[in-house]
């Protein structure tokens, strides 16, 4: 990565500046949590642990999900001023 472009990432809106998720992104990540919950409070002491590690990949999905949603606006940012007469 050039000097250049470093800047303009560095320099791109942080966390609060911009609307967060989507209204639909929020309802399918609330549903899913409900989901979660109730799937872990159903679970036999024989599958607790599995149950645990489960709830641990689904909020680092979740997570995932809305750091890949930052990073995507901050890249399409830089590329509109890098290239402002094309549209992908």
């Amino acid at each position: 990565m050039d000097a250049h472009f470093r800047r303009q990432l560095a320099s791109a809106p942080r966390r609060g500046e911009e609307a967060a998720l989507s209204p639909k992104v929020i309802v399918l990540l609330v549903l899913a949590a409900l989901a979660v919950a109730l799937g872990f409070g159903h679970l036999s002491d024989a599958l607790l642990d599995i149950g645990v590690l489960l709830v641990g990949v689904f909020l680092a999905v979740a997570a995932r999900i809305c750091q890949a949603r930052d990073q995507h606006r901050a890249l399409c940012r830089v590329l509109d001023q890098r290239y402002p007469s094309q549209r992908y």
